[in-house]
């Protein structure tokens, strides 16, 4: 008996070592993986909104808070399943602070647009060539008009093409107005034209989109802001009954009938917020 326990422990132990060490090499090459797409889409992100950061900084900030807040949430639930929800809510963050970014960035970019034709217009009018008058229209924008307009001067400076250089700012700015601008100075130079004169009514153009834009946000701002509080209200109503009732919540946390009532939820109020955000959307 003494000989087979020993045999049975040292081929549990066998089984668990191996266990281990594959535990360990799946560790090591998932996060080997998470690394590398971290560092290439989180800096191909920054670096096109002009952000310089350490990606590599920021990688281990994002491990550490992505531990530290998986481990919280089961020090507060004492329930296993929430280290995976603390730790994806925390994996998450970067790629939603980088979306916000480019967002906002993108909405200035197209706010100044208009002014950026005109100024561009205006530098030909007086004599200037093309090359010329966007390194004036980068020295008198602010950011980031300036400083893509700055990058396109830079480019051709460094003997890159008018027409890769546009092609450059059309990929670090996907909006209509930008590639309506690139069609215009390409078509100038192909087949030649007034491009002073096609700039100013595009500038003007680009106004009239702009005011319209603005009204239909503020004749939709009542329909996104029901969706918001849509969404918002169910968190806020479970919120308020965990303080008031802790005890008849408690199954909604520590079951995986819970779990699945949560995630049910969260999808109706994912469907129900792009059906109102669909619906508000009006394109012009």
């Amino acid at each position: 008996m003494t000989a087979e326990l020993v045999m049975v422990l040292a081929a549990v132990g066998a089984c668990v070592g191996l266990a281990c060490i594959a535990l360990v090499s799946l560790l090591r090459r998932g996060g080997a993986l998470w690394h590398e797409r971290f560092r290439t889409e989180l800096g191909i992100g920054l670096r096109q909104s002009f952000v310089y950061l350490d990606v590599g900084r920021l990688f281990r900030l994002n491990v550490a808070a992505v531990c530290g807040l998986g481990l919280f949430a089961f020090w507060v639930t004492d329930e296993p399943l929430s280290i995976l929800v603390g730790a994806g809510l925390a994996g998450a963050v970067p790629g939603a602070a980088l979306a916000w970014m480019r967002a906002r960035r993108i909405a200035r970019l197209r706010a100044q647009l208009p002014d950026a034709v005109m100024l561009v217009a205006g530098a030909l009018r007086a004599g200037s060539s093309l090359p010329q008058s966007i390194a004036q229209a980068a020295r008198e924008l602010p950011s980031p008009a300036g400083r893509e307009f700055d990058l396109v001067v830079r480019e051709q400076r460094l003997g890159v093409g008018l027409d890769a250089s546009m092609s450059g700012l059309e990929r670090r700015a996907p909006l209509e107005e930008v590639t309506l601008f690139a069609a215009a100075v390409r078509i100038a130079q192909e087949s030649g034209g007034n491009l002073a004169e096609t700039l100013e009514r595009l500038a003007e153009t680009l106004r009239r989109k702009a005011a319209v834009e603005g009204k239909i946000d503020a004749l939709t701002a009542q329909g996104r802001l029901q969706g918001w509080v849509m969404a918002a209200l169910p968190v806020v109503v479970g919120a308020a009954l965990i303080v008031i009732e802790p005890q008849a919540m408690r199954p909604l946390w520590l079951t995986w009938q819970g779990w699945a009532v949560c995630a049910l939820i969260v999808v109706l109020l994912g469907l129900g917020l792009h059906v109102i955000r669909r619906i508000v959307d009006i394109d012009v």
